[in-house]
């Protein structure tokens, strides 16, 4: 008897079977990922979470992680944010790899930070159309674009505190300190340096420090001699705790005479109380006014979970997944990218840091104020 038909038949189904199988697993898998929902957001982060500016891509997961958790409790049906958490550890070159293997499943919405890993694929991701939410200070963030979104102080919001502060000292003599990026060349030299000229203030001390510099001494000893009434201090975490450190133990800063860049904020949690007293610094709303109640309750709510205070990052960061999650609502998921970035650029709604509104520009409308260290912490200085 000839068996080969039924053998045949017996190995197509076996085939047959085990093609639906596959096609199962992958829509098991796809959904799996996706959040299980066409309503599920996927987001793509590439942030510094380890190495010297861990301190703000941890800040941005943190207060987006919250957020996660409070729209899973108060709209369960709405639409899920899939975020996709990647570490560049601050290298360039990591941070371009990260996103080539993340675009290999296209996301709705890019997150990266901070300055130097930004820079490194924002082209890029711009040629894709992607709506991308920068964590850079940069003045502009579309010069040549129109996808990119940013919901954080920046550099056009500081510099203008800066000169305010200095029509209220009225200083002589201006030492400036930066680390070279263009982002500082640019605050300092396009608006900063051009505004103290027009106040009369020509006697300016003007020093750059390489983004490695650890070692701040010879920069001190500059200060000294040059005798300043007014010293600004720009750069990252690491670089402020070694500016800081290095001009105290010189009697160089004193009650009012040193304001510092945002950063200053995330130096504080490492600095002591005596090494912050009468410094000041840029600082938003979120920072200098905790006692509104929107800020001062969600401060609780936030340390209940973390068992620490946050940063100003953690509450923009948590404003940022709010946008997103506005966004979704009001679109037809699944959507292209034209219609999410002009979803999120329409964004009007009430966060912790403030009114939720873009500018032209695409960068958060956000109230700036100079703050003044007291006993460690920042109040407002005109009080």
């Amino acid at each position: 008897m000839n068996n080969k038909p039924e053998t045949s038949k017996r190995r197509n189904l076996s085939i047959a079977i085990a093609l639906a199988m596959l096609v199962i697993v992958f829509i098991a898998g796809s959904s799996c990922k996706s959040g299980g929902s066409k309503n599920a957001v996927r987001i793509a982060c590439n942030l510094p979470m380890s190495g010297d500016l861990a301190v703000y891509g941890k800040a941005v997961q943190r207060g987006a992680s919250l957020a996660v958790d409070d729209l899973k409790a108060s709209d369960p049906n709405g639409p899920a944010l899939d975020f996709d958490w990647q570490d560049n550890a601050g290298n360039p070159q990591t941070t371009v790899s990260i996103m080539q293997q993340q675009y290999l499943n296209p996301p709705d919405v890019y997150v990266s930070g901070v300055r130097p890993q930004t820079t490194a694929i924002w082209d890029q991701i711009s040629a894709k159309g992607t709506p991308h939410f920068v964590w850079i200070f940069e003045m502009i963030v579309n010069a040549k674009s129109h996808n990119n979104l940013r919901t954080w102080v920046n550099f056009k919001l500081e510099p203008q505190a800066y000169l305010s502060y200095v029509d209220k000292q009225k200083p002589k003599r201006v030492a400036i300190l930066y680390t070279k990026i263009p982002s500082y060349e640019d605050e300092l030299q396009k608006i900063f340096i051009p505004g103290l000229k027009q106040r009369g203030i020509n006697d300016i001390l003007v020093e750059q420090y390489d983004f490695e510099t650890s070692d701040f001494k010879s920069l001190a000893l500059k200060v000294r001699d040059f005798k300043p009434d007014l010293i600004v201090l720009q750069g990252f975490q690491t670089h402020l705790l070694g500016l800081v450190r290095a001009l105290r133990p010189y009697s160089l800063i004193t009650d009012g005479n040193t304001i510092a860049t945002y950063d200053m904020l995330d130096a504080a949690t490492v600095l002591g109380p005596d090494e912050l007293e009468g410094i000041r610094c840029a600082a938003p709303y979120f920072v200098t006014r905790p006692d509104r109640p929107e800020i001062s309750n969600w401060r609780s709510h936030f340390t209940a979970k973390y068992n620490m205070q946050p940063l100003y990052t953690d509450a923009f960061a948590y404003d940022m997944a709010m946008i997103i999650h506005d966004a979704a609502k009001r679109l037809t998921l699944p959507a292209n990218s034209d219609q999410w970035v002009n979803a999120l650029r329409a964004t009007n709604i009430q966060g912790i840091t403030g009114q939720l509104k873009f500018d032209e520009d695409g960068s958060l409308i956000t109230p700036v104020e100079m703050a003044v260290f007291r006993k460690g912490k920042p109040v407002p200085d005109s009080q």
